[in-house]
């Protein structure tokens, strides 16, 4: 071993039996085994640096270390080091568009979550459920989600390119242009009958005026029945999807927040912003996320609706952003939690009424969740009659 690598084995030795030491009477105390995982790691950290049959890059090895303790966490929280933190925390001028991604960690890569409406991502036919291989040819191995998130931006006009993995087929190598993204507005249109089709792709400011205003004009249309489509809907503010349930629901519990050191938050319903109490059904997928999620399992658990398709894709945390002295960590401190107290971060919602979906060769014949969703409505009405 180099003698910086012994030094540092010394140092961080050191300082490990100081405080494996002092913390080892209390650990029986309380019964909190750290401080013999501290042991542990001190003691594979002497043998890999002293035996191992090549010299070690220490940087490295403490950076791998670093990454797995907070991947072994969950697919968003990160260590970040000097120069990605900063990126992270003062993205570049010329980093003004992007693809249209929500990406996470999962099975040692990048994950799509969420693929926003009318992004570059969706034309490529990029959907969730996809791994990223390389970004630019670089591997996305050691890449954490917020990092990846900034890889996939850059100036309106350039290309990324991706290597995607998918079940069944040969990788898949994409050339995407990035662009300045709008904010995709509800939309509405009257289905066959008198069912009424509401389309909420994301959840930026205003939406839940403008979801306002669609259900005006779907009820001066005839509408009697609702279908809210929340399939693929992942990006946008969490406050957002709570305002939008509150148009739904007359009053109640819209969503919770909690941690191990962040007490409960509770959002409850204001009465007098609802204004819909059409008969209606909610579509999720696999590719439903964040304010998606937290709006589906609003109308679930108060039992407005009935919620139909795939389990949704279980990404809700509330992140904190904490400096260090070489870099920084983003980490879920808090998860959002249905108003019945369900886990959504991690679980997803699972639908009340769950779909099968076909092959992606099958797919474009027939929607099969909103056929799913329109059966459901027109039982319900039946019942009431």
């Amino acid at each position: 071993m180099s003698p910086r690598g012994r030094l540092f084995v010394a140092l961080i030795s050191t300082l490990l039996v100081g405080y494996i030491a002092v913390g080892s009477l209390l650990g029986r105390v309380l019964g909190d085994s750290t401080y013999g995982h501290l042991a542990v790691f001190n003691e594979v950290l002497k043998i890999v640096l002293d035996a191992y049959v090549d010299p070690v890059n220490v940087d490295r090895a403490m950076g791998g270390a670093r990454l797995g303790l907070t991947e072994a966490l969950d697919g968003d929280s990160a260590y970040l080091d000097a120069d990605e933190f900063r990126a992270f925390q003062h993205p570049q001028k010329d980093s003004e568009a992007e693809v249209g991604l929500i990406v996470t960690r999962r099975f040692a890569f990048l994950m799509v979550v969420s693929v926003k409406t009318g992004s570059p991502a969706q034309r490529a036919g990029l959907r969730p459920g996809d791994l990223i291989k390389t970004i630019d040819g670089r591997h996305t191995r050691p890449v954490p989600a917020p990092m990846g998130q900034r890889l996939l931006r850059g100036a309106p006009g350039s290309v990324v390119k991706l290597t995607i993995l998918r079940a069944g087929t040969d990788p898949l190598d994409l050339n995407l242009v990035r662009e300045r993204l709008l904010p995709v507005p509800p939309t509405g249109k009257m289905l066959d009958g008198r069912t009424g089709y509401l389309k909420i792709a994301e959840f930026p400011q205003k939406t839940a005026d403008e979801v306002r205003s669609q259900l005006e004009s779907l009820k001066r249309s005839g509408a009697s029945s609702l279908v809210l489509d929340l399939r693929g809907t992942g990006y946008g503010a969490v406050t957002e999807a709570v305002k939008a349930a509150e148009l739904f629901v007359k009053g109640g519990v819209v969503t919770r927040l909690k941690g191990e050191t962040v007490s409960e938050q509770v959002w409850n319903a204001d009465p007098s912003r609802h204004s819909c109490d059409l008969p209606m059904a909610v579509l999720i997928d696999s590719g439903t996320s964040g304010p998606g999620e937290i709006l589906a399992a609003a109308l679930q658990d108060s039992q407005r609706s009935a919620v139909v398709g795939e389990r949704s894709f279980g990404r809700a945390p509330f992140q904190k952003t904490v400096p260090l002295d070489e870099g920084g960590l983003v980490v879920t401190v808090a998860r959002y939690l249905s108003p019945k107290g369900t886990v959504i971060h991690g679980k997803g919602v699972e639908p009340s009424v769950p779909v099968e979906t076909p092959d992606e060769e099958d797919a474009a014949a027939k929607d099969v969740i909103l056929e799913k969703a329109l059966e459901v409505l027109s039982t319900q009405a039946k019942k009431a009659a």
